[in-house]
């Protein structure tokens, strides 16, 4: 049997922390479309379920026009059964909403704050598949004081929450993983956390965070996609696959640019640096610039960013570069250049890397250009 782990869709995200409105509308929408995405990729690999860890959605109130993709799709794909825990960041909103248009699909499942268990293969004549899962409501001990499962059968469990080695206070984010091992527990089905991971829970089971389905921020480049598990029903052996789905990836770029005196060489570096990477145009890219630069280096982002713009959906770039002053070449200026180097030097209350970041504001200020901070 195969079944799809996947969490932290963020529906309905603005995504207008670095976008202009067009592009923010155009992620907006292509995140949208990855639950499309999602089921006919589930349906090609002839998967029979698809889990959703928590934060399918973004905000507590849900466009109607969201919320009606989804339950499209899931009345689209009969054959395939959805598991919804809902997360922090889902409300009730998108339930209401199926409840305002009819009845609820047959084959979308939901989860409560107490402890709720699914049977993924009736009829089976081997080893069930048992799918648990509860919703944190600041009840993270007391529920987990009342977890019971089969031994025998093979035990999926989902909750929604941040891994935590130790058992405190009730938290909604917290996932007490000493108080699930040994418990029987085959496959720990988690979401909150934006990255994959997959680590062992005991000797019997492992525990996973299918990571968000497509990036939205610089905190989260890389691949990103879901987790395809095939259980072997008979044996009780299964196998957690990892499945790059992001349609855009996100690509933070280091650029060493010490000692170029100019942006022209700069973008020249950029371009030489980027290629060996093959990023594809439809990638979002952030450029760190780092390095040591003469004080008197031009650096202008905004006209490096413009060389990018056709690369790329999106570029940005950021000049974290420290400058190196040559203080003694103004020893003797008299000039206003001169004084305010000097006064920078002189300041026993900071540090050089700051010394730095001041005189390269300073001198854009002198020159008549905006201050980059």
């Amino acid at each position: 049997m195969k079944l799809i782990h996947v969490a932290d869709l963020h529906l309905d995200s603005p995504m207008k922390t670095h976008l202009d409105k067009e592009k923010a509308e155009k992620r907006k929408n292509e995140l949208t479309l990855n639950f499309s995405r999602l089921c006919e990729t589930a349906a090609d690999l002839e998967v029979k379920a698809i889990l959703i860890a928590g934060d399918l959605f973004d905000t507590k109130s849900v466009s109607k026009k969201v919320a009606g993709m989804v339950l499209s799709q899931i009345n689209k794909y009969k054959d395939i059964n959805f598991y919804y825990l809902r997360g922090n960041h889902d409300r009730e909103s998108f339930i209401s909403f199926i409840k305002s248009t009819g009845e609820v699909p047959s084959n979308l499942h939901m989860f409560e704050d107490s402890w709720t268990s699914y049977v993924l293969n009736p009829g089976s004549d081997y080893k069930k598949i048992v799918l648990h899962g509860v919703e944190f409501n600041n009840n993270a001990s007391s529920v987990m004081t009342l977890f019971n499962v089969d031994f025998d059968d093979f035990n999926i469990v989902a909750l929604h929450g941040q891994e935590n080695e130790y058992s405190g206070k009730d938290k909604t984010d917290i996932v007490p993983i000493p108080a699930l091992r040994g418990r029987g527990i085959d496959y720990l089905a988690l979401g909150h956390v934006h990255e994959y991971k997959l680590k062992t829970l005991d000797s019997r089971g492992v525990y996973c965070y299918p990571g968000c389905l497509e990036g939205r921020g610089f905190d989260e480049c890389g691949d990103h996609g879901f987790v395809l598990l095939d259980i072997d029903e008979e044996k009780g052996d299964f196998v957690p696959q990892f499945i790059d789905f992001a349609y855009r990836k996100l690509h933070t770029a280091e650029i060493d640019i010490s000692d170029l005196e100019n942006s022209a060489d700069i973008i020249e570096k950029i371009t030489k640096d980027i290629s060996a990477y093959r990023y594809n145009q439809r990638d979002m890219i952030k450029i760190r610039l780092i390095g040591n630069v003469d004080e008197n280096a031009e650096v202008n982002e905004e006209l490096i960013a413009d060389a990018f713009r056709e690369d790329f959906f999106f570029v940005k770039v950021v000049n974290e570069s420290r400058v190196k002053v040559d203080y003694m070449k103004y020893a003797l200026d008299e000039s206003l250049k001169g004084w305010f180097i000097r006064l920078v030097q002189n300041s026993e209350e900071t540090d050089e890397e700051t010394k730095g970041r001041i005189v390269r504001m300073g001198l854009n200020a002198l020159s008549g250009e905006e201050i980059v901070k």
